[in-house]
């Protein structure tokens, strides 16, 4: 049986290491027929849908294979991260502020550009549809085969990969992936129109689970309980998940459709089995000890990143004490380039956007932003994560301060839950350290100050302070609510980057060079939507992306839930766009 497949470069880079060909990191991909996401590799179109048509037991396996897909941590089931560094470290990891990419050039391929540049090979964005393909007979085949639940937890991982890829780019062939359409061109669907129906869909997968109750042997058939367990065989956890989803989508879309978003939201809290919170053992996110988690590989082995500049100010601006849990201080001297004053030992991050031409990290003691901070030695194996509690808080804390029903919980309680979580399920359980830093009524002033490169320097933007105050505006408070959730989210930058678009907060560094400004990119309101490179063999496709977005297919046009409340300031001192007001209230 073979069959044919739309998925993205993953699956080449895939092959050609299996032959050894590559041995470093920063992948380009040269795909045959690069459409706006995946390609074609035709195969066979006998018995398309192959066994798991017909055979559970196949289904199961395919399903089993299909969840890493959601984000590729792994690579056909291994942990070397080249997947997740192409679909995220290399650009989603960047615009959020939590990681830099060091390289102006890879071991192989062509020179890598800063970060807004496009078309960037480099920067590829999420964009393997692979988890369509390997969960299509779950979808289409588990309820006829007697395992309505498999269908159920397909909609889910569907349902996580479809919502994120619409916040990123605006628009998908949803359908299409999900039909495995087969002759080119695939039709984009209208963002709005694709939140609709994964609403539907964690409806319609949180009824199942519910009716069917799937013990732990049975999950254990579709899921890894051993090091990749996400609900521990706990069919619960899995409606808790699609929940946590659905919450996560309703306030997204808040400012496009703000009753809807109130409606979901509330089913999603208020159902009887609820969302992830404090009185749950773990997140949903893959526990392993046996092999460094990406990040870890990316920054200390591979040398391809380091801390972001964002991410470090703030979190020396609350004097925050896992600043030196999370990431380790240098080791190695660095010395300013023109001076030749040697900083002292700290924890140092990284602006980005700045030129790396000739300042290649290729170690901790080469120099240039080599020493750098990447994790510490503590967090090698931190868990990998689809979604965290602490995550669920803070949505909480916000619903609550719009008014939302949140089962009575304030949300002056469920932000202080967030910031408490967030330092228990790191290590810090010292009532008095976390005490004092949820009294700090002010943020310190602190200014970002690049060591090895002055000329990157730049002023410290986060204000507001960390104890809440029912005297400060609604505006405030969101700002206090989205700066902690920002730091106890770390690392999952998706949901930062697409809060910080739909809220403006927290206030994240700008880009220092801005190679996007001719498609109309601001710098200070920074990139809206990952752009799609338009090729010889996708016009089509880009033409039904460009007619599902409604604007033209650039890095300033914005996804559909991203509406322009804002005003604008005074110029900023860093570049000549005005500074951003956020206005969400």
């Amino acid at each position: 049986m073979r069959k044919t497949i739309y998925s993205i470069g993953v699956l080449i880079l895939e092959s050609v290491l299996s032959v050894g060909l590559f041995t470093a990191c920063g992948d380009q991909f040269q795909e045959e027929y690069p459409w706006m996401i995946g390609r074609q590799e035709d195969m066979d179109n006998t018995n398309e849908e192959g066994a798991g048509a017909t055979d559970i037991t196949v289904l199961e396996k395919e399903l089993r294979g299909a969840i890493p897909y959601m984000i590729s941590y792994t690579k056909g089931g291994s942990w070397q991260p080249h997947a997740y560094q192409y679909q995220r470290s290399n650009s989603i990891d960047n615009y959020a502020g939590y990681w830099t990419t060091t390289k102006s050039t890879f071991a192989f391929g062509g020179p890598l550009p800063t970060l807004y540049t496009f078309p960037n090979d480099y920067l590829g964005g999420p964009m393997d549809n692979t988890i369509f393909t390997q969960s299509y007979n779950a979808i289409h085949h588990a309820t006829e085969l007697g395992k309505p639940e498999w269908r159920a937890i397909a909609l889910i991982i569907q349902a996580y990969q479809g919502h994120e890829i619409v916040d990123f780019y605006g628009a998908a062939p949803f359908s299409d992936w999900r039909n495995l359409q087969r002759n080119p061109p695939l039709t984009y669907e209208r963002g709005e129109d694709i939140y609709t129906q994964i609403f539907n869909d964690l409806d319609e997968a949180i009824r199942i689970l519910k009716e069917r109750q799937p013990s732990r042997d049975e999950i254990a058939k579709i899921e890894d309980l051993t090091i990749q367990t996400l609900s521990n065989g706990d069919w619960r956890m899995w409606v808790k998940f699609a929940n946590s989803i659905k919450m996560r989508m309703a306030m997204n879309i808040v400012k496009y459709d703000a009753s809807t978003a109130q409606q979901k939201f509330e089913q999603a809290v208020t159902d009887d089995i609820g969302v992830l919170n404090e009185t749950d053992a773990r997140d949903i996110a893959y526990y392993q000890e046996q092999n460094a988690c990406c990040l870890w590989t990316l920054g200390n082995s591979w040398h391809d990143i380091r801390l972001g500049a964002t991410l470090e100010n703030i979190l020396k601006r609350y004097n925050h004490p896992l600043l030196t849990r999370w990431f380790d201080t240098n080791s190695y001297p660095i010395k300013e380039k023109g001076s030749g004053i040697q900083a002292p030992i700290d924890v140092y991050g990284v602006r980005a956007g700045i030129n790396m031409r000739n300042n290649n990290t290729t170690g901790k003691d080469k120099g240039g932003y080599g020493p750098f901070s990447t994790l510490s030695g503590d967090f090698k194996y931190m868990p990998q994560a689809f979604f965290k509690r602490t995550e669920s808080l803070f949505l909480m804390a916000e619903g609550a301060l719009r008014g939302w029903n949140t089962l009575g919980r304030t949300a002056k309680d469920l932000y202080e839950a967030g910031i408490r979580l967030c330092f228990q399920e790191n290590g810090i359980t010292d009532e008095t350290v976390i005490n004092q830093y949820m009294e700090q009524t002010k943020a310190q002033d602190i200014d970002y100050v690049d060591p090895y490169n002055n000329e990157n320097n730049i002023a410290g933007r986060v204000k507001v302070g960390v104890k809440w105050d029912e005297t400060n505006t609604n505006e405030e408070k969101l700002e206090k609510i989205i700066t902690q959730k920002y730091i106890a989210n770390f690392p999952m930058s998706a949901e930062a980057w697409t809060t910080f678009r739909r809220t403006g907060y927290p206030r994240i560094f700008p880009v220092d060079v801005n190679n996007m400004k001719d498609q109309g990119v601001d710098t200070e309101l920074q990139l809206r939507r990952i752009p799609i490179e338009e090729t010889t063999n996708n016009t089509l496709e880009i033409a039904s992306l460009v007619q599902a977005l409604g604007q033209p297919n650039t890095g300033a046009s914005r996804v559909f839930w991203d509406k322009p409340t804002e005003t604008r300031g005074e110029q900023s001192p860093d570049n000549e766009f005005a500074l951003v007001i956020p206005v969400n209230f």
